[in-house]
């Protein structure tokens, strides 16, 4: 068996904020997430965000986008963005 890196995941101030304030089930969902792109931050379920292929974003779950840099074994969270349907102004359907 290969050895897999694992990315040391931090996070910025307000992402940890933002993470923090989620419920249960959705950090559930989130903690899961963020392990598997700890694995392989530059999976093709990302894309690139500015000039480098460092900094990119990726929807975490069907209700969480991030943007993150990745470098030097690390994984910065930097920002989230958090979805929630009670505040649709038109709901799909």
């Amino acid at each position: 068996m290969t050895h897999q890196e694992i990315y040391d995941v931090l996070y910025t101030e307000s992402a940890g904020r933002d993470r923090d304030r989620l419920d249960p089930s959705r950090r559930a969902s989130f903690d899961k997430a963020v392990e598997i792109l700890a694995r392989d931050p530059y999976t093709e379920l990302s894309r690139p965000i500015g000039a480098g292929e460092q900094d990119r974003e990726i929807r975490l779950t069907s209700q969480i986008v991030a943007e993150y840099m990745v470098s030097r074994g690390r994984l910065l969270l930097v920002v989230l963005r958090i979805f929630d349907d009670t505040d649709i102004l038109l709901p799909e359907g």
